[in-house]
Order: structure tokens, then sequence, then C-alpha cells
């Protein structure tokens, strides 16, 4: 395991707000487009309430993307009263630039209960008549997820944002998955009184920003128990920008995961103990050749005060080796071999990585924040996976770890870094 770096002032002004929001697109050449998050005009342009003129989350959104992109590309404005609601809701790319707006996360929730291995047709019966109506957009994407044998976690987001320029404010959003599908669960795995598993995949999103450029989310409390929040790139090596303030989210296991760069500012980020699992709150899996990952900014990380993992048994995060099947790193198994391939595979005595497993190396700092006793504050960065094992690697604080780790295996596989700065910082805390 590795401590991360203690970040020095000179370290810490790299990662100013303006900065890691500035940068988009292909990693290694990203564009400087500075991006400051505004809160939208106040004017309305559709309410959405239980006896308004619409009943739907979904159906204001599809009525937005009717409309058009205005000239001017100001936002669509959807006002959303208190009340709680039915997901899953979709912003398809097609959308013009909207912003909704909830009565307050106290009063205002949209949910649904969607899990990694849900079948298709289990989705399509539990949610398909919400999009008899929508536009073919959203519709599109609904008959996509539908038609998957299982969802998978990247199907399972109770929002799902897929166009840039959108914000969301004032609304809690769970996902209702409970945990207890017996057939992710380890064999003899007994559940909890609640009939919840601690261990296995329950993968189950909350909120998915899938490719969007320029999302802003504030005031919202986002709940989940494994993947809360994730923050997708648009496309293999290249990463796009969320920007996250004032928010409160929920989960344990990786519960803030993905490839984009997303900045965090006085937020909370709540660990939950209540079924018992190991815990993780971040687990990014950023590009190599990326700028920044995940920054963390005067937020606080707590714990719901469940027994389970209050005092040093959770950890500030891992760094997802994203499709990993077979590691280059040591200690390898007896006459075990991993070569660079196509594809990440595994075999019975070798396997191969590909460039955009190797390269998801993980970045994420967290300044000028209050880190809770769960933690555990020797070791706050995990390993991922465990050593000798066929996917590990151990955690890389800089881009010195990842040229030293890897020196020799490198050097075999005709595979050149001279370009990675081993300064880099990839993960990191300050005060």
């Amino acid at each position: 395991m590795a401590q991360g770096l203690c970040l020095t002032p000179q370290q810490t002004a790299q990662f100013r707000k303006a900065e890691v929001l500035a940068w988009t697109g292909k990693a290694g050449s990203a564009r400087y487009d500075p991006w400051e998050p505004m809160h939208p005009p106040r004017t309305l342009d559709y309410i959405v309430a239980a006896n308004g003129p619409f009943a739907t989350i979904q159906s204001a959104v599809d009525q937005a993307i009717r409309a058009g992109a205005r000239p001017d590309g100001a936002p669509y404005v959807i006002s959303i009263s208190e009340g709680y609601y039915t997901g899953p809701v979709y912003i398809p790319s097609s959308a013009p630039p909207m912003a909704l707006i909830g009565a307050g996360r106290d009063v205002t929730t949209l949910a649904a209960g969607i899990d990694a291995q849900m079948s298709g047709d289990q989705y399509r019966a539990r949610f398909g008549a919400q999009f008899d109506q929508a536009v073919p957009g959203t519709r599109a994407i609904f008959e996509r997820i539908a038609a998957r044998e299982t969802l998978t976690t990247c199907n399972t987001g109770v929002l799902r944002i897929e166009a840039d320029n959108v914000s969301v404010s004032g609304l809690t959003i769970e996902n209702l998955y409970a945990c207890d599908r017996a057939s992710v669960a380890p064999k003899g795995a007994e559940p909890d009184a609640q009939g919840r598993f601690a261990q296995g995949q329950h993968q189950a999103v909350a909120l998915h920003i899938a490719g969007a450029d320029r999302v802003h989310l504030h005031a919202l409390h986002l709940r989940s128990f494994q993947d809360t929040l994730y923050v997708q790139s648009p496309l293999p090596f290249s990463s796009a920008r969320t920007c996250v303030e004032d928010c409160i989210i929920e989960g344990d296991v990786d519960f803030i995961f993905g490839q984009a760069t997303a900045y965090f500012d006085r937020c909370t980020l709540m660990t939950r103990g209540e079924r018992g699992a190991m815990s993780w709150v971040v687990a990014p899996s950023t590009n190599i050749n990326t700028r920044y990952g995940f920054v963390f900014h005067d937020c606080d990380f707590t714990h719901d005060g469940a027994e389970t993992g209050r005092n040093g048994t959770s950890f500030l995060g891992r760094q997802w080796f994203e499709g990993v099947r077979a590691t280059p790193y040591g200690p390898l198994p007896h006459n075990y071999a991993c070569h660079i391939g196509a594809v990440s595979q595994a075999q019975d005595s070798s396997g191969t990585i590909s460039r955009a497993t190797l390269e998801a190396v993980g970045k994420a700092v967290v300044i000028g924040s209050r880190i809770g006793a769960h933690i555990d504050a020797q070791n706050p960065w995990d390993d991922w996976g465990t050593a000798g094992g066929p996917r590990y690697r151990p955690a890389q604080a800089s881009g010195s770890d990842f040229l030293h780790n890897l020196a020799a295996w490198l050097d075999r596989e005709g595979l050149e870094y001279a370009h990675i700065d081993p300064s880099d910082i990839w993960l990191g805390i300050a005060p």
C-alpha cells in the first residue's frame, strides 16, 4: 500500500478549480476550454408537478428536446415541484442545454431500483410504459438498455446524462436497489436482517454522467450503496468535465468512480457502513495522459455511524484498474506471463493487457478537507486487488511509481513512456 503524496503548497496550486475545469478532450492533447459553471436563470420554461402540465421529469425533458436548441444557447429551465418521482430519466446527447431545478433535496426525490444484474426483460417490464410517448433520442436509450441480456453497471443510472451543458440541482436521486440479489453474492454468504449482502457485485448507479461535458451538479443528495456516482469519459483515451458543488453523496463500495475529470467543492462524502461492506469512497480510472481526475476541495469525508467500518477500516479510494484480466505488476503467480495485447484477457498460464487498461491509472487529490476516523489514516489509498492475484496493482501516487514498478516489464514489451513526468501527481492529500 501507499500513503499517497502529501502535497506542498506549490503542488496544491496546480489543482485550482479554474485550472482543473479548463481542460477537455483527447488524453495527452487536451484542448484549453475555460469553463466557469454558472447557476441558470430563474425564469422557468417547464414546471413538473403531480397535477401540473408535466407530471414526470422525463416528459418535461422531452418537451425541451422537441423545442430544440435556442439561438443564444441559453438553457431550458425545468422546475421540479416537491414530491416523489419515479426514474429512470434520460437526457440524450441530442438534448439542448437544460437545467433541472428541484424544490430542494429534502422535499424532491427521483428514485428507482435498478442493478447491474437485472435482465433487459425485467427492465422493460418495470419501466417500459414510462417511455411509450418519449422522443426518439430518449426512446433509443431505453431500447438499447432493454435489449441487453443483463444491464451491466453502465446502464443502471436513475438519472442518465448524455448531453453537454446540463445542470441539476435541488434533488435527492436514489437508487433503491438493496444489495439483495443472492445470485451475485459469494457462495455461502448470508444476508443481514434486511436481506442485504456485504460482498458481491451489487453495482447500482444513482447518477450517471455518460460522456457529457460541462455538467454542473449543485445541492443534490445522491444515494446508493455500490457505484453511486459514475462520471464516464466520452470515449477511451478522452475526458470531459463535471463540477459538483454542495452535494451529499452516500455509498460504500467505489461510490464515486469513472474516467472523467470532476471537481468536488464543499461536498459531503458519506460512507454507509450499514451493510458491512469494505468501503472505498473513490475509484478513479483516469487515463495516464489526462491532466486531472477527481479533485476534492473543502469537503467532508464522513460515516453514517453504523458500527461496521467506523474506525480506520475504510479507505479514501483505490485506483480502478479498469478492464484488467491479467496484471503485469508483481509478484506474479509462478510461471505466469502477462503481455501487451489488443484486448485484456486471461488464460491458464498467461494473459494480455490492452493499452486502455494499462493506462487507466486513476488520479484523485483531496485538498483542505476533513477526513473522518473511519478512513485508514496510515494507508488512505488502497491497492487494487490482492498482491499475487491476477488483477493486482499497488496504489501508485505518482508517475514515478508507474515507471519504477513496471520498468523491466515495459522494456521487455517494447513500450515507451518517456513522456510521463515522474513528478506527475496521481494521488495526494493537502491541508
